[in-house]
């Protein structure tokens, strides 16, 4: 998968790099259940190409082909054959030879990111639990290391399996997930799709993926951005508030209580005009004043006389 490190299980990268290549040289010849031997029972038919396996195998792996296998092997006892076979349409054989290395006992087969998302909706229809919950797993761990943001990217790729294309991923991931009737999987896909750094241009084209699940994208998109404006909204309260207190403080620290201020930030307030002075008494008055210095004059001028 383009896009998607390759995740192993609890293996060093080194050990399954090496492992996967000597593997897939011995792939080719060497799976038990590429040919015929004494335990084959049933055979599959998928592509013209056929699977050699035991029916014990299939139906511990799965309880749908215990159903098929069982209907298979009754018709193979009343044509009076030794074992019983069986086609499988509308399926790639590549995939079932996949999917049997991972419950045949005969095989260890490390599963890598590619492998989950072809294995995903093929472990599902056929119902087998337990691949499905490895495929579902390994999945949601790419998942979670993908960053939000796309990286800066010029040219082609220059390695394989590169994760700068987050769009893409989550777009496989979530088609893996909407086919395989993933909850896990879709719902951690739903969870990184919520973020306003991935662009949804490519899902609103594809036509693989179902519009219940491009409903439940859009709506946790609409729910996200909506929560976000009602936290910038109680931010800017609490600021408005906090302001207010503040001036509160102010004008309760500077401004003298016996005294309104000038401007308190509404309209200008016109100070009341001061009271007239106490009359003041007789002895200081300026017309008493005046007279005694005339007194004063008239007698020193007798005395000059004199």
């Amino acid at each position: 998968m383009a896009g998607i490190l390759p995740v192993t299980d609890s293996r060093s990268s080194s050990h399954s790099k090496s492992s996967s290549t000597l593997e897939t040289s011995r792939d080719q010849h060497n799976l038990p259940f590429l040919k015929e031997d004494s335990y084959t029972d049933t055979i599959l038919v998928i592509e013209g190409r056929k699977l050699y396996t035991h029916r014990s195998l299939l139906g511990y792996a799965s309880p749908y082909f215990t159903k098929l296998l069982n209907s298979a092997h009754s018709a193979a006892l009343s044509e009076k054959k030794a074992k019983a076979e069986l086609k499988i349409a509308d399926k790639n054989y590549a995939d079932f030879v996949d999917m049997f290395a991972f419950f045949h006992p005969g095989v260890c087969r490390e599963l890598n990111d590619k492998m989950a998302l072809r294995l995903l909706p093929l472990a599902d229809e056929f119902q087998m639990a337990a691949l499905k919950d490895r495929c579902e797993r390994l999945l949601v761990n790419v998942l979670k290391k993908t960053p939000m943001v796309n990286r800066a990217s010029k040219g082609p790729p220059t390695h394989k399996n590169r994760r700068d294309n987050t769009p893409e991923i989550l777009l496989k991931c979530i088609k893996a997930a909407d086919q395989g009737n993933s909850k896990v999987l879709l719902d951690q896909c739903i969870r990184m799709f919520s973020s306003p750094e991935i662009a949804l241009k490519d899902l609103k084209a594809s036509s693989e993926i179902s519009d219940t699940t491009k409903s439940k994208i859009f709506e946790t998109r609409m729910d996200a951005a909506s929560n976000k404006l009602s936290r910038m909204a109680n931010e800017l309260d609490r600021e408005k508030h906090e302001k207010e207190m503040l001036k509160k403080q102010l004008v309760d620290r500077f401004v003298p209580k016996n005294r309104s201020p000038r401007y308190n930030g509404s309209e200008p307030t016109v100070e009341q005009p001061r009271p007239f002075p106490v009359k003041l008494p007789a002895h200081k008055h300026h017309h008493y004043i005046a007279h005694q210095r005339s007194h004063r004059g008239m007698i020193k001028s007798d005395k000059g006389d004199l």
